[in-house]
């Protein structure tokens, strides 16, 4: 299923949408620093997304004479199968608060904004997290899990990073290791099959954001690093043309979904380490499908008279068409 250059991003529906609901709910997940904001989405009503891949068995080329016949060639793709899945709750709030006189707020909406920046917390830990192992099976799988078990999600193993524990703490940063951090982030491009992070983006925690921007600042150069201005006025760090973004929070507001703590070989620990992501977006790389944007719809004072409703749905899937949009660096010395 290749993604149509009409797909749209969280960005697209809370700037073009007519409908002012999909606007404020896009809107308050782009605000919270949601993900999913950079997923292009194709409207789809299904719930699975069936497509092909080419991973090595590609067509032989052939030289020949003149006047000879070309033979015919080609090559097998690699079939595969992604699944949608739902996130839907309803959100009651009591007739006595919706009416009450010393309500500062609508009571409703303070109740679904805050439900948005939960989902955007959920959801990020989500993509990069996610497994169907010990993690939500309900919920798609993270692009740690992807990249760690390439051969069964179809990811190159170089894809997967080894940074030799490029030392970026404050007490051992030089200029020279703060090149050699640019170097590795330069490769993390290329894996993704984009050397100058033209539709890549990259994530991290928010120390490491601010540790690049240090470590540009040490080297007196820019190295690559750079700042634009999004759709909204707002300045976004980059490397190359990639944006460098902080994926937040786990629910919980205070547990990094990307820790300070791994090892040096990349996995959960108590260690000092860290990874940043790459994930390529776009035509024939990594994006998304969905029933319908992200709905939050006012379902009005209820029958019992006692609580008004909002109910909250999103079905939606990710879909990635290469075995290289993703790719991780690990083993990056934070303290």
């Amino acid at each position: 299923m290749a993604v149509s250059t009409n797909s749209m991003t969280l960005a697209d529906y809370a700037i073009l949408s007519n409908d002012p609901m999909v606007r404020a709910v896009s809107w308050s997940l782009i605000e919270a620093g949601s993900m999913a904001q950079d997923i292009p989405f194709l409207g789809r009503a299904t719930l699975t997304a069936n497509g092909v891949r080419w991973e090595g068995d590609l067509p032989v080329v052939s030289w020949v004479s003149i006047n000879e016949e070309g033979p015919t060639t080609t090559g097998t793709p690699t079939p595969y199968q992604e699944q949608a899945f739902i996130t839907r709750n309803n959100i009651d709030t009591d007739y006595a608060l919706v009416h009450d006189i010393n309500a500062i707020t609508d009571p409703r909406a303070a109740r679904v904004q805050a439900y948005l920046e939960s989902l955007t917390y959920d959801t990020n830990h989500k993509l990069i997290n996610n497994n169907h192992v010990t993690g939500d099976k309900k919920a798609p799988v993270g692009i740690r899990a992807r990249i760690d078990d390439g051969t069964t999600y179809k990811v190159r193993s170089e894809n997967k990073l080894n940074g030799g524990g490029v030392d970026l703490t404050y007490a051992s940063a030089t200029a020279a290791t703060g090149n050699r951090f640019f170097d590795y982030v330069a490769k993390l491009l290329w894996l993704t099959g984009s050397p100058d992070g033209v539709g890549v983006v990259l994530y991290c925690n928010d120390e490491l954001q601010r540790r690049i921007e240090y470590m540009a600042r040490l080297m007196g150069s820019q190295g690559g690093y750079g700042q634009q201005t999004d759709q909204f006025g707002r300045r976004v760090a980059t490397f190359r043309n990639a944006p460098i973004r902080d994926v937040g929070r786990k629910s919980d507001q205070s547990t990094n979904i990307i820790t300070n703590t791994e090892t040096s070989a990349g996995v959960d620990g108590s260690s000092t380490y860290t990874s940043i992501y790459a994930v390529r977006y776009g035509p024939m790389q990594f994006h998304g499908w969905q029933y319908a944007p992200p709905m939050a719809k006012d379902l009005g004072l209820l029958e019992s008279g006692s609580q008004y409703r909002t109910h909250i749905n999103w079905i939606c899937g990710v879909m990635p068409e290469t075995n290289r949009c993703i790719a991780r660096m690990y083993g990056i010395k934070m303290s």
